[in-house]
Formats: C-alpha cells, sequence, structure tokens
C-alpha cells in the first residue's frame, strides 16, 4: 500500500518567530519517520531558512495567495488535492473550507471571541463562518492548555472528547554567562505584540509610577505608538539577541488579558528572569503559586510588586530561581508531537505506533 499523505500548515512560519510559527515549526521538525506515511509541508512563497524535508519522501509545496486572504480558499484546497493529501492539519485559525478530507485543526486560543471588543467585525465574523464549522467538522481539535479547552468547549460547543490538549515548550536553554543587568537602571522587559489586548498600556502605565527609575524595553511588533511615552521599543530582534535581553533583564512583565497559553514568560524564566504575569486566561493556570499573578486592570498593583522586587535583590533573586525550576517543565515538544501523531492515525484509520 502506499504511504498517505500528510499536509501541515507552515505558512505561518517566517523570518519573524511567534508563538504559532514555533509550535509550527517544531511539529515540522519533530515528526518521526514512519513506513506508511509521507508529510507535506504547505509555505509560503518565501521559504525560510529554518524549513527544509526533515524525512524520507518530505515535500514543500509552495503556496502564492496572502495569509488569511480571500485567495487562499481557493488555492490551498486546490494544492492539496493536487498533491493527494489524505489529511490537513491547520496549524492555526487559516482553514480552507472547501477542503472536505478529514481535518486535524489546532487553534491556540479564541482570543478574538473572548475579548471581541478589541477585534473588528471582520474577524468575529471569520470565526463564527470560517473556524466554527471547521472546528465542528474536523477530525481533532488540539489546543496547549486546560483553560482554552474549557474555552473551546464553552464558545464553540465541542464535546470534550473532540478536544486534546499538549502544552508548548521552551526552545531556549540558560546562558553560561553571568546575568548582569542592563547599564545604570533595572531592564524591564515586554516580548509580544501591542495588540490591544495584549494590555501594554498597564505596565507603560505602572512604570511610569515607580518610586525608583527603570528602563522598560518593549519588542515585538505593533509597539510603536509607545515611543512617544519614553519607552524603548524594538519591533524585532533575533533569537540570539532575545536570549541575551531575557537573561539581562531584572523582571519580565507580561500583562495580557487573553493568553491560550503564554510563550515568553517561560522563554524569560528559563534564562533566569523572574516574571509578574496577568490574572487572565490561561496564565494563571500557569503561573499561580509560583510568581505573582496580578490584575490586568490595576497598574498600582503591578507598580507596586515591581517596586518591591526591584528594591529587595534577594526576594527577586528567590522569584528567579522559582520561576526557572518551574520553566524546566515545558522543555520538551515530546508531549504535543506524540499527541499529534495519534490524532494523525486515528483520523486515517492507521494503527497506533508506541
Amino acid at each position: 500500500m502506499q504511504p498517505l499523505r500528510i499536509a501541515i500548515d507552515l505558512r505561518m512560519v517566517g523570518a519573524i518567530p511567534h508563538g504559532i510559527a514555533r509550535y509550527a515549526t517544531a511539529l515540522w521538525k519533530g515528526l518521526p519517520a514512519r513506513s506508511d506515511v509521507r508529510y507535506l509541508a504547505l509555505v509560503g512563497s518565501a521559504v525560510p531558512p529554518t524549513l527544509s524535508s526533515q524525512r524520507p519522501g518530505d515535500e514543500l509545496i509552495q503556496t502564492h495567495s496572502r495569509f488569511l486572504s480571500p485567495l487562499e480558499q481557493i488555492e490551498v484546497p486546490a494544492l492539496l488535492r493536487r498533491a493527494g493529501a489524505a489529511l490537513f492539519h491547520a496549524t492555526s485559525f487559516s482553514v480552507p473550507l472547501a477542503w472536505r478530507g478529514p481535518l486535524i485543526l489546532t487553534l491556540h486560543d479564541l482570543t478574538h471571541l473572548r475579548v471581541a471588543e478589541f477585534h473588528d467585525r471582520k474577524r468575529r465574523a471569520y470565526y463564527k463562518w470560517v473556524v466554527a464549522p471547521a472546528a465542528r467538522r474536523a477530525k481533532q481539535i488540539l489546543t496547549v492548555s486546560a483553560f482554552e479547552r474549557g474555552e473551546l468547549q464553552r464558545w464553540l460547543r465541542l464535546p470534550a472528547e473532540r478536544i486534546a490538549m499538549a502544552p508548548d515548550a521552551v526552545e531556549f536553554v540558560p546562558l553560561p554567562q553571568a546575568r548582569a543587568d542592563s547599564g545604570a537602571r533595572p531592564l524591564l522587559l515586554y516580548v509580544g505584540n501591542g495588540k490591544p489586548h495584549k494590555n501594554v498600556e498597564l505596565i507603560v502605565e505602572a512604570v511610569q509610577r515607580l518610586e525608583q527609575p527603570a528602563h522598560l524595553l518593549l519588542v515585538g511588533k505593533g509597539l510603536e505608538r509607545f515611543r512617544r511615552q519614553a519607552v524603548e521599543v524594538r519591533s524585532h530582534v533575533e533569537d540570539d539577541e532575545l536570549q541575551q535581553l531575557y537573561a539581562r533583564a531584572s523582571l519580565f512583565l507580561f500583562p495580557s488579558r487573553s493568553e491560550g497559553f503564554g510563550l515568553p514568560p517561560l522563554e524569560a524564566a528559563r534564562l533566569g528572569t523572574p516574571v509578574l504575569v496577568a490574572d487572565a486566561a490561561a496564565l494563571p493556570e500557569i503561573w499561580r503559586g509560583v510568581a505573582p499573578v496580578l490584575s490586568p486592570t490595576d497598574p498600582e498593583a503591578w507598580r507596586q510588586q515591581i517596586d518591591l522586587l526591584l528594591s529587595n535583590p534577594r526576594l527577586r533573586q528567590a522569584l528567579a530561581e522559582r520561576c526557572a525550576r518551574h520553566a524546566e517543565q515545558y522543555v520538551s515538544w515530546a508531549p504535543m508531537l506524540a499527541l499529534t501523531e495519534r490524532s494523525y492515525r486515528k483520523a486515517l484509520d492507521l494503527p497506533a505506533v508506541d
């Protein structure tokens, strides 16, 4: 019997890594070779150097329509049929409606529904008319936290047995050199984007109220508006430099109102930096009892906690050590890879593997 062909969407993997791209890349690189399946990768018109054939028989298929554009609804199903795909894994909320074959769908979060006031009608309509129907007909929904699994059940009215969960993983490793704060002032770091639900305004306000001076650095897309507030903004840094920033920071701040998982705080913790996170969505599931979990609507609470930790190096070091130990639980993609492969084989009626 000819091996079955499984297509995986990697079109979101580009020059700037983010949570979903890291997940999709780890999936492509980590799936083991099997004699009864072959893997196809849907990639963008410019193939990132991080992607290549990983197993015998792998194939990269270039697409030309823009990610989430109406044209992808025509191009992607046609490419899948032409390639003879037996199953398609949509690794984000981009789903081709005209693909009627077996579907595995990864949904990292339902932010566009959960905090609808921060998103336009077009995006909410897309979730209602494209994502929700695809989720209901998918063979399996994969997600990254128990919180998000519950949200999928609630918002999309899916039975629990249709949803499986495995956490994301941290790929960074502790740096060998000693830690050092950046310059004369403590470095406070945020890594993410500037979308409204990320709630970056809160930490900007909190830092402006500090009793002692500190330098706030925001790293990510869509943060340019904060340059007017005496905040350093960098739209992108390469991973090597990002690790250095994580390791040099005195504190990592993550005030987001909606996260399906929240990888940056774990990356910072893995590099030895203490973290403060918002009491919202999946963040308490990961951080409560380990790090301060603060109201996403109370900048004064953040100000007080930042001042306390900056003024007490011993307390800050104890928090850093606690966060680093916690991050060690999230250093392997193996649970996600095993869960995904089981989902593929079950959807295709293939025998399970060890």
